[in-house]
């Protein structure tokens, strides 16, 4: 009989927490419902301050911590509430919870929406805090979402799979079905915030700005000379590093620079970015899949079809809504420490030996 339990996420891009009910059994694993819950304009503006200087005071750190999961407590409610559900009927909540700072070099890596909160408010147990358990066996602790994939798309092979949020990153699942992946850079993270903050708008939908405006290429030439683009894997990033502070030197020496060649060329960043990650992979894979936010934007998807010889598609064609894939991940790694299951970051992260990961929080 099939048990269910609950993922949740809010990524980078903070455009909401995504919720997923996903039903599961030894033999199955399958979405049933997925919901983004909004975000409160304050608390997402706290949130977005945060990336662009990545200091904060103990108490409004613990305040954060406080809201953050109150707000992952409401997305489940309403998951809840809407499926007819009670917390008695879900097996495990996953939480993800904000990432706020990622340090590998430390390393260390913090996110916040404390576990305790949600277990209590839901009344469901909840696992979560998985990156520093990889962290503590050396890996990068991020990215976590190729062994997820590696396990939801292992008769596909070989395959690419490209999540793109904030930050974007990629899995390859080859012939044998072993995967890797690891963070390519930039994803809508820079985009959005341009959008948000010049135009008045969330971002570039569909990709419209972008398909209407040329690319800078000497402003892209320079953005491609980041010293992450050229390092090799294992390797993660975060909007602590690609945000409007890495952009504004630059644009200072380009006052005439139009709001939208901007986004354009960002947009053209995302693309190259990944493609220089996609080409860099050990063999070619058979096929794109994309996932996440940029599912969405059209001429981001052109962009990276014009560029790679092999189709580009998301992972809609595999009747898997693009947006709920994080979220589902993240009830699956609750399924794996509730099980007390390691999870194989080897080849992904670095880390020395497979980790369970996380903590569980009982209601």
């Amino acid at each position: 009989m099939n048990k269910l339990a609950i993922g949740l996420m809010s990524g980078t891009s903070l455009d909401g927490i995504d919720a997923a009910l996903v039903s599961y059994s030894e033999s199955d694993f399958k979405l049933v419902d997925f919901i983004t819950h909004p975000m409160s304009v304050a608390l997402r503006q706290q949130l977005l301050e945060l990336n662009q200087s990545p200091s904060i005071g103990l108490k409004t750190l613990c305040q954060l911590e406080k809201a953050v999961a109150d707000a992952f407590s409401a997305a489940a409610q309403t998951l809840l509430t809407r499926n007819q559900l009670k917390p008695q009927h879900i097996e495990i909540l996953g939480s993800h919870g904000q990432t706020i700072f990622h340090a590998p070099e430390i390393p260390m890596s913090l996110q916040i929406g404390h576990a305790a909160f949600i277990a209590k408010q839901t009344g469901i147990c909840t696992a979560a805090d998985f990156r520093v358990d990889d962290m503590a066996n050396l890996g990068q602790g991020a990215p976590l979402a190729p062994a997820f994939h590696q396990f939801l798309f292992q008769k596909s092979q070989p395959i690419a799979l490209v999540n793109i949020g904030g930050i974007a990153n990629i899995s390859f699942i080859d012939s044998q079905g072993d995967v890797s992946g690891f963070d390519t850079g930039p994803g809508n993270g820079l985009m959005d915030e341009i959008c948000q903050t010049q135009l008045g708008q969330s971002c570039d939908f569909n990709g419209d700005i972008a398909a209407s405006h040329p690319v800078d290429s000497c402003l892209l030439e320079q953005l491609l000379q980041h010293t992450y683009f050229k390092q090799t894997p294992p390797k993660s990033t975060g909007r602590d590093i690609f945000n409007q502070d890495w952009l504004a030197p630059l644009l200072k020496l380009r006052p005439n620079l139009s709001t939208e060649t901007l986004i354009s060329t960002l947009n053209q960043l995302t693309v190259d970015s990944i493609v220089l990650g996609l080409n860099a992979l050990p063999s070619k894979p058979k096929s794109l899949l994309v996932c996440g936010g940029g599912a969405l934007n059209k001429t981001l998807l052109q962009r990276l079809q014009q560029q790679l010889p092999y189709p580009v598609n998301t992972t809609e064609s595999q009747a898997i809504n693009p947006h709920a894939i994080e979220a589902m991940m993240c009830a699956w790694l609750g399924i794996q420490r509730l099980n007390h299951q390691p999870i194989a970051l080897k080849s992904i992260t670095g880390a020395q030996q497979n980790s369970i990961l996380g903590g569980l929080w009982l209601p």
